[in-house]
This record gives C-alpha cells, sequence and structure tokens, in this order.
C-alpha cells in the first residue's frame, strides 16, 4: 500500500490534479474523480486500486482531447502521444486511444507524411523536409517511401530562386546568396547549381 501525500491542482487546467504517492507524482486526474472516488492527502491505497480508478475515468477525457486534437489538422502518432502525455494521463490510456484512434483513421503516418510533403515540396527540397518530418515522429522508411513519389526538387528550386531574383540584379553576389538560400531549404546541390544556372540566362 502506498499513501497520497499531495493533490495539486495543475496550473493549466484548474480541473485537473496532480497525484503524488509517497513524495512521487503518479498521474494527472480530473478532479471529479478525486472527489466522486474521496481521494485525499493521507489515504492508503494501492497502484493498483488507482490505476482502476483512474483508467476508468480517463479513457473518455483521453479520447475526447484526442479527437478535438486530430480534428484541428493532421497529427503524428508521437505528437499525438507527446501531447496526451503533456495532458498527464496514464501510459496506459495513451497507449489505448492511439490505438482506438489507428484503428479509426486518425493516426495515418503515410498519410501525414504525404500531405506533409505535398504542402512544403514547392518551397522546400528533400532534404530539409526529411529532416522535418523526423522531428515529428515520423519513421524514417516511412519518409523515404513517400519521397520516393512524384516530386521533382528542380521545379520547387525554381520557384524558390525566382522568388529570390524578384526586384535583384543578377550579379555574382546575388547568384552565390541565390545558391546558398536554395541549400538552406534542403535542396539537393546538384539541383541548386543547375537552376542558379539556368536562371542567369533568363530574363526575370
Amino acid at each position: 500500500m502506498k499513501t497520497i501525500t499531495e493533490i495539486s491542482t495543475q496550473k493549466k487546467n484548474p480541473k485537473r490534479c496532480n497525484l503524488y504517492l509517497d513524495g512521487e507524482f503518479f498521474c494527472g486526474v480530473e478532479l471529479i474523480t478525486v472527489m466522486q472516488a474521496r481521494l485525499k492527502v493521507g489515504t492508503k491505497i494501492s497502484e493498483q486500486k488507482l490505476n482502476e480508478i483512474v483508467l476508468s475515468s480517463e479513457r473518455e477525457k483521453a479520447m475526447q482531447l484526442a479527437l478535438n486534437y486530430v480534428s484541428r489538422s493532421l497529427h503524428t502518432k508521437v505528437q499525438i502521444e507527446k501531447y496526451l502525455k503533456g495532458k498527464g494521463f496514464l501510459p496506459e490510456i495513451v497507449t489505448e486511444v492511439l490505438n482506438k484512434l489507428k484503428e479509426y483513421g486518425y493516426v495515418n503516418d503515410n498519410g501525414y507524411a504525404k500531405a506533409y510533403i505535398n504542402e512544403k515540396k514547392g518551397s522546400k527540397g528533400k532534404r530539409l523536409i526529411k529532416y522535418e518530418l523526423k522531428l515529428k515522429g515520423v519513421d524514417e522508411k516511412i519518409i523515404d517511401k513517400e519521397l520516393d513519389g512524384d516530386f521533382s526538387e528542380e521545379e520547387g528550386a525554381m520557384r524558390v530562386a525566382l522568388k529570390f531574383f524578384k526586384g535583384k540584379e543578377k550579379t555574382y553576389e546575388n547568384t552565390v546568396k541565390c545558391y546558398r538560400r536554395l541549400l538552406s531549404k534542403g535542396f539537393d546541390y546538384d539541383v541548386a547549381k543547375s537552376v542558379v544556372e539556368k536562371i542567369k540566362d533568363e530574363d526575370l
């Protein structure tokens, strides 16, 4: 048996509390659950019993928050997991919600990667897009698969270069700056060089 040593209201959400057992953080839980289960400082309770109480009341809350989160825009599995953990939900609940969301088609990293690539390919190269997707938690195999699709880096690089040169003279200095801009946007070295060479001979 363990002892509840602290029940504190969360700063960002006064309707939720943080529970501490024997001086260590255990989980976040709805205030209404604390009241209904009559939990208070000094209460002796087993982790198993407390888990049962929390799991029962938190499932619906976690699912609702997750659905609201994914309804606003596409998110990766890792992003959803981080979001729910940030709300203080137990790992068991997070896993259960993620499985349900995947079952309902709300968690689809392939679809997320494809949509992200389609949105960014006109302004960023494969290298940068891959880096950003990895930061968002998308598996590298999924990224590589989606990037191997219909993705012309030259078209996006040309768009970025034309935007850079708008209102500028095609001097050597500006050409070097444009080349560096393309590299910073994640475009391939050869693609950046080819686009800069082509644009030097065009009338802007």
